[in-house]
């Protein structure tokens, strides 16, 4: 999700890269299978976890900042193996074609994720940094988080600050609002260690809080947009066992979050589909702060079917088409409206698709702490896997 305004608990639950590599949604169901047969865990451990909150959390986890999203992409590209037609973009979209009988459908989601990019490096070994998207967040966001610096010579943890408590100046402490000057990233390490770790400008971040589970949300960073990479990954697990209608064609995008770099690039790939549908998070306005009567959208109650947003109008022959799969199986679905949003909706209408945003929500979007229900996100895989194998 892009937005546009700006023109005008639980243990850390992070994934090394071998149990990144290893997670299966199969294995999950097995581990969850052994469960209901009877095989319990020990005293005073959690529960175990549904497939689509592992698959969630291990997406999320992985470090996909805008323009370095090759540790997203690639572990797609491992899942997808064996089930169709694999290929990239020289700009890094990552296909999967399963070929079908019917009209050729592309279903696409982002693979980047909202980040800071080192501009300086101060002779004490502090970093200056700038987002490395359109600069729309606003401090409070970043102060005092974690984040993980991509370094070259491998991720080094960083702590986002500012000046604070005692040694404040009277002029800082009557400042309401702060700039990216006023801002650093403090790795405790020298000018010279940090170049020996590998950081350096241009080098990229991202935040690192960890995924908690908070009641049936799940809490962390980059829900935006891995909730709908999780869609396709399950759904690519589902269309391998049950033939689609459709020539189908998933693709995990890049750049998005500064402009829908990579979803412009499209037909330039050489590439050309008759329909497209996009998967990216809602938001949800079932918070305190937000009137119900602008974003009448809550946790739990399924995917939105979007209308409009501030870039593009949306198909209401595939709204009401998706809308009448709901019905007949069953399947929670809302409906959106949207104003200071864009998605790579826009650039597919532009490439002559037919399409239509389908947004599971989420609280907090742009965050540190995105909010999902995973329930909404396996409705969104169910109305997909429906539409895309039964006959209309």
């Amino acid at each position: 999700m892009s937005d546009f305004r700006m023109r005008d608990a639980a243990p850390d639950a992070r994934l090394d890269a071998d149990a990144c590599a290893a997670f299966t949604p199969e294995a999950a169901r097995g581990a969850r299978l052994a469960t209901s047969r009877g095989t319990t865990a020990a005293p005073g451990a959690p529960p175990a976890m549904e497939p689509m909150e592992e698959l969630l959390r291990t997406l999320c986890d992985l470090p996909g900042p805008t323009g370095q999203e090759d540790a997203v992409t690639e572990w797609v590209a491992r899942q997808w193996e064996g089930r169709g037609e694999v290929s990239r973009s020289p700009v890094g979209n990552l296909y999967l074609r399963i070929p079908g009988p019917g009209p050729r459908v592309l279903l696409a989601a982002h693979a980047d994720e909202l980040s800071l990019i080192v501009r300086s490096i101060t002779p004490e070994g502090f970093l200056r940094v700038i987002p490395g998207e359109r600069d729309t967040f606003s401090s409070p966001y970043f102060i005092g988080h974690r984040f993980r610096i991509l370094a070259d010579g491998g991720p080094v943890p960083g702590i986002l600050a500012t000046t604070t408590g005692h040694a404040l100046t009277p002029d800082q402490r009557e400042r309401t609002k702060l700039g990216w000057d006023e801002l650093f990233v403090d790795v405790g390490l020298t000018a010279e260690e940090a170049a020996e770790r590998g950081i350096r400008i241009g080098t990229r971040m991202v935040w690192d809080p960890g995924i908690q589970r908070v009641g049936r949300l799940l809490v962390g960073k980059a829900m935006d947009d891995r909730l709908g990479v999780a869609v396709l990954v399950e759904l690519s697990r589902r269309l391998a066992e049950r033939a689609p209608r459709f020539d189908v064609t998933l693709a995990l995008t890049v750049q998005e979050e500064i402009g829908m770099v990579g979803a412009s690039s499209v037909a330039r790939d050489g590439r050309s589909f008759d329909m497209g549908f996009i998967i990216d998070n809602g938001l949800a306005g079932d918070i305190p702060t937000v009137s119900e009567a602008h974003v009448p959208i809550r946790l739990g109650a399924g995917p939105a079917l979007v209308h409009r947003d501030s870039s593009v109008h949306y198909s209401r022959r595939l709204l009401g088409e998706l809308r009448a799969v709901a019905e007949k199986h069953e399947i929670p679905v809302q409906d959106l409206v949207l104003f200071h949003y864009s998605s790579d909706g826009a650039h597919l209408v532009r490439q002559g698709m037919e399409t239509l945003l389908v947004a599971p929500p989420i609280r907090y979007s742009h965050s540190p702490f995105e909010a999902v229900d995973p329930a909404d996100v396996e409705n969104a895989v169910r109305l997909f896997e429906a539409y895309l194998t039964e006959s209309a």
